[in-house]
């Protein structure tokens, strides 16, 4: 098995990606293969600097500012297996 790093990730970048999908223990379901299902992608606020770090390793994905300069992040698909594999599930997108 290939481990993927992405140097160095902070608590607080895990906890805006966990914000962003709605993580919640309670949505956390099975015992021998864990999964949560993800009812939401996004967290929308000015450019955020921990977002932008998240973006250039390709975890999250930035959408154009409004004119109000309120911008939505989301994670990509490496952001969920990232994500999942650090909180030992799976995470599933609700579309």
């Amino acid at each position: 098995m290939q481990t993927v790093t992405y140097g160095d990730i902070t608590v607080n970048q895990i906890e805006l990606m966990q914000h962003a999908i709605g993580f919640s223990k309670n949505k956390v379901t099975g015992t021998k293969h864990r999964v949560m299902h993800a009812f939401r992608n996004h967290f929308c606020d000015n450019i955020v600097y921990e977002w932008e770090i998240l973006v250039e390793k390709g975890l999250a994905k930035r959408g154009k500012a409004d004119k109000d300069g309120i911008v939505y992040y989301s994670l990509t698909l490496e952001g969920f297996k990232f994500l999942g594999d650090l909180c030992g599930m799976r995470i599933i997108e609700i579309d």
